[in-house]
This record gives structure tokens, sequence and C-alpha cells, in this order.
């Protein structure tokens, strides 16, 4: 099933992917824009340009994808992203995508792509209630410089209490669309994030894994994010998140688990 037209990394996103060699090569330069609070590439805008250069190789939409972090990759460096299609069926593609940085492996992805429509789609989850985004103020920056992808996002602190397992967001993108696929693969990666305020504690950290499945295309200009957080054991944090349109319909599900390097001290935002 072709979609051309409606592939992700567009002049509107906030990706900045060009081909390379062949078309199962693609290039990401390391922006501020897609940085994180660290000065490297956000985990969760890495493995958005896994996605979106899967997508353009396959000629097939992400429906699911898991991504293994590796290494880290900093500003002004370029990522190159290699992809292999390992099955590819009549409907569904299997496909993995190795991202490197000056010849390391920063981060390894797989996802399925592709699928058709049999005319009983359904999202079960309803969106929790809370007050629309003009009505909830806007989070402080989280990076030292101010320049990283969530400081160039819009996110609104939609409700979170320290030691509650559960925090929400609103989140719109200044460039693109927060609901399309790879922006929900990004914004996804909120976790750790929202696991300070559950813990009541700021702390330094590195993802390890993260998995996004796509729930529905439907475009809306603000998301809410439902962060949960499941568990920390031996350093390890883990959680979970779901993002819903402003009209409530679920748009995507993800987990992740994360290494806490050390903890900094009270909750700084």
């Amino acid at each position: 099933m072709s979609r051309s037209s409606n592939l992700s990394g567009d002049s509107t996103s906030f990706l900045r992917l060009q081909p390379a060699a062949s078309r199962f090569q693609w290039s990401l330069p390391v922006t501020a824009e897609v940085a994180g609070a660290t000065g490297t590439l956000h985990g969760g805008c890495g493995l958005a340009a896994a996605a979106v250069a899967m997508e353009r190789t396959t000629d097939r939409p992400v429906s699911f994808i898991a991504g293994q972090y590796l290494a880290r990759a900093p500003v002004g460096s370029e990522v190159m992203i290699e992809v292999d299609e390992l099955a590819v069926g009549n409907r569904v593609t299997q496909a993995a995508a190795v991202c490197s940085c000056d010849g390391v492996v920063i981060l390894r992805a797989s996802a399925a792509l592709g699928g058709h429509d049999l005319g009983v789609d359904k999202v079960w989850p309803q969106p929790p209630e809370v007050l629309p985004p003009e009505e909830c103020p806007t989070r402080a920056p989280t990076s030292e410089s101010g320049h990283s992808f969530t400081d160039y996002a819009d996110i609104r602190l939609a409700g979170q209490s320290p030691g509650d397992p559960v925090v929400h967001y609103w989140a719109r993108l200044h460039s693109g669309m927060a609901s399309s696929p790879e922006a929900l693969i990004a914004l996804a990666d909120l976790i750790p994030s929202g696991m300070r305020v559950s813990l009541n504690m700021g702390f330094k950290g590195s993802s390890l894994d993260h998995t996004v499945r796509i729930a529905s295309t439907e475009q809306s200009e603000w998301v809410l994010i439902r962060i949960e957080a499941d568990a920390i054991r031996n350093s390890i944090g883990q959680g979970r998140v779901k993002i819903y349109s402003q009209n409530g319909k679920l748009l995507a599900t993800g987990s992740q688990s994360f290494a806490i390097s050390a903890i900094t001290g009270p909750l700084d935002r």
C-alpha cells in the first residue's frame, strides 16, 4: 500500500532527513531542534528519524517501532541511517535500521510498516479529563542552554502532583503537526521527564529502549500526553505513555526503560 504523498519528513517536519547514496541510506543533521537537554541527539527524535527513513524506503506507513539506544551523537554531527527490509509481504513490511555517527552505532531500531483497512478500526481507551491547553501553564525550559527539541516545543502542564504515578502534558510543535507519526514517536520520549515528577526527585539518566505503536493518524495541533510510572529497580526506570488528540482520540501508545545515573536533588521541573 503506497502513501507517498503522506510520508513524514517533508518541509513542514521538525526533522531534516536527507537521502544519501541509495534509497536505503539517509542522513540526519543533529541540530538544536532535535537535541536533548545534554546537547546530544534527543532519543525520541533519533527513533523518529529511523521511522521516517523506513517509511520512505518501504513506501509504507509505520505501525510499530522499537529502538535500543547505544551511544550519543552531539549537536553539529551527522547521523547516518541504513535501512534493511527484512521481510516484505503483500501488505506488511518488517524492517530494521542502524543509526551511526562517526562510525559508532548509536541506535538500532526495528519496525512493522503497512497494513490494510478491514473496516473495523477502533480504539478503546478514553482520554483523561484535564483543562484545555490554553488554560494550562507552560513548562519551563529543561536544558541549560534553552535549546532542545522539548524547549522548542510548546509543552503545557496539564496535571501533575509530586509523587503521583500519572503525569499529563499538552504538547504542540512549532514545525509540523504534533500528531504526525514522527512527532508522536519523539514526544513519547517524555516518559523519563514525567517520572521525575512521580519520583519527586531530579535525576540524570539516559534512555535504554523506546517502543511506540501508532493507533490513529487523526490530525491534531495539540496532543495530550499521559505518562504512567511503573517502577524503578536497580537504577532502571520503567514507564508507559498514551497520547491523545485534542478531540480525545487515542493516537499512540508506548513504553520505555532508562538508566538513572545520579539523583540530583529536589524536583527541578
